[in-house]
């Protein structure tokens, strides 16, 4: 039986190699049982987004590339700008390497998995991934998420995803703070969510680590449903959310 695949796309000003990083300790929790791809995100920003985590951080590299799936820019109205060149990529992608089960994402690749998973969903307007033939997403798991906030990217949130999904949310974040983040929360119809206490990263606690098992055992074949459950000592959340502190 072929592993699980899952896409992993990093934020704003990082790198599949800076986020190879910043998700070791999802990636510790899949192991072997899956293969997580990191694709490069195709808008050079040119300027180093760094946190003091990662200024302190050995295994970060002094330098490395800096990338972005699109830029938002101000005019009369919000603007993504590069997010076609985006999308044309992940096209490619999900044709030439899915089908992929799931997608972590953090900051602006987790607003770029809802919108992909929007667009899988057959949501029409002015986005496209070109002719992809490929399933709906199986799980997403998003931390620091939020929306496009420009007018014609709207229909992309109206309505509901019966699409499984764990939000990581940080209460401090001061990158994207905790109510867009929450705000995305309802575009889910059975969101799980966990809240730490923290800015705009993912925490690498045992507990975000067992959370992030418990719900990623359903979709990832191998994972001991024990180790799985041990989360469990969480609260028990509102309306099928989660919610914790690292």
């Amino acid at each position: 039986m072929a592993k699980p695949k899952i896409l992993c796309l990093h934020g704003f000003g990082e790198s599949a190699e800076l986020f190879k990083i910043r998700t070791r300790n999802i990636r510790a929790v899949v192991g072997e049982h899956a293969e997580l791809v990191y694709p490069d995100g195709p808008i050079d920003i040119g300027s180093l987004h760094m946190t003091t985590g990662d200024l302190v951080d050995p295994e970060i590299a002094s330098e490395f590339t800096n990338l972005g799936w699109w830029w938002m820019r101000r005019g009369r109205s919000f603007e993504a700008r590069g997010i076609g060149k985006t999308l044309d990529l992940i096209g490619k992608l999900l044709t030439e390497q899915g089908p992929f089960d799931g997608i972590v994402g953090f900051s602006q690749g987790a607003a770029l998995a809802i919108v992909i998973c929007a667009l899988l969903a057959g949501r029409e307007g002015p986005l496209s991934l070109g002719a992809v033939e490929h399933p709906q997403m199986k799980f997403l798991l998003l931390a620091g998420a939020f929306q496009l906030e420009v007018p014609e990217y709207e229909y992309l949130y109206q309505g509901e995803f019966d699409v499984p999904s764990l939000h990581i949310v940080g209460a401090y974040d001061t990158v994207v703070e905790p109510e867009r983040s929450r705000q995305v929360q309802g575009c889910f119809a059975a969101p799980e969510v966990f809240e730490f206490v923290g800015g705009h990263f993912i925490p690498q606690s045992p507990k975000c680590a067992r959370i992030v098992r418990r719900f990623l055992a359903p979709f990832v074949a191998g994972l001991d449903a024990e180790d799985a459950g041990a989360g469990a000592a969480v609260a028990e959340p509102a309306a099928g959310a989660v919610a914790a502190t690292a």
